[in-house]
């Protein structure tokens, strides 16, 4: 019964519309509000999705410039590992002995870590630092290495490259630089008769005495106010020049290649590496 009413009343509300009369005005002004509200949130979306390029391209210039700051920031710091070109150094603009930084100041704090010491290593434009190790004491019984305290490193300087002979080598002179007791911290080892300027800096409280004293012994000069120990070591192949002297505790030794450089110069050598050192 209720259900009947109710589609009574249904039939007499859409009779009710169909017997509205609506003049043309009225049926155009009506249109135009339906199709008004139809196209307003077609608007809405339009502008919606307009923005997305532009969001999209901030985006992405956001992230190139973070992107290639931090690419710099490593290929700036990853340069720093590798060996500089005698050209690299002399382009660096350096001054020798103004106690400033140099292109091995970083090598520096790694070898002072190393030998448990505080470690210099001479800026030379003209001949660059091609290779450096830290050597620790020790002994083998059996097969069976003991290693003991870092002692001294050496740090070699070239104009040469490693080549050829190294690779032939390769063996001895990973057993001479690496091996059991050493750790090269830069560099590739080079043969001998490559070597223009070897330097030792030997730790004063871990080597043993007879060690300090036998690199001491030779005829005493001065070069930039400091005392230093000369001697011609004839018997050494190649022949070389050694000039050393104590820093603190600590003692230099500067071996010098008779074949690849002439005493003038292995004095003037140390004389420039004794006025960084001592700033």
């Amino acid at each position: 019964m209720t259900h009947e009413k109710d589609e009574s009343r249904l039939d007499r509300t859409l009779k009710g519309y169909q017997a509205i009369k609506m003049d043309d005005e009225g049926k155009k002004e009506i249109h135009e509000k339906v199709m008004g509200s139809v196209r307003q949130p077609e608007k809405r979306q339009q502008r919606r999705w307009d923005m997305r390029p532009v969001v999209s391209f901030m985006l992405a210039g956001f992230l190139l410039v973070v992107g290639g700051y931090f690419l710099a920031t490593e290929l700036i710091f990853s340069d720093g590992e590798k060996s500089l070109t005698v050209e690299e150094e002399r382009e660096a603009g350096l001054d020798t002995g103004n106690g400033g930084a140099t292109p091995y100041t970083n090598l520096e704090k790694v070898a002072s870590s190393k030998l448990g010491t505080e470690v210099h290593i001479p800026f030379h434009a003209d001949v660059p630092l091609k290779v450096a190790t830290i050597i620790k004491d020790g002994y083998i019984i059996d097969d069976e290495a003991h290693i003991g305290e870092p002692v001294y490193g050496i740090f070699i300087y070239s104009t040469l490259d490693a080549g050829e002979e190294e690779k032939e080598q390769e063996e001895e002179l990973e057993k001479r630089y690496g091996g059991f007791f050493g750790d090269i911290i830069y560099g590739e080892p080079l043969v001998d008769d490559k070597h223009m300027v070897s330097l030792s800096v030997v730790n004063g409280e871990t080597s043993h005495i007879d060690d300090i004293n036998r690199r001491l012994i030779g005829e005493e000069k001065t070069i930039a106010g400091k005392t230093v120990y000369y001697s011609h070591r004839k018997d050494s192949i190649p022949e070389t020049f050694r000039i050393s002297f104590r820093q603190d505790d600590d003692v230099y030794a500067f071996y010098f290649n008779m074949e690849k450089v002439t005493e003038d110069y292995a004095y003037s050598f140390v004389e420039k590496s004794l006025k960084q050192i001592q700033e």
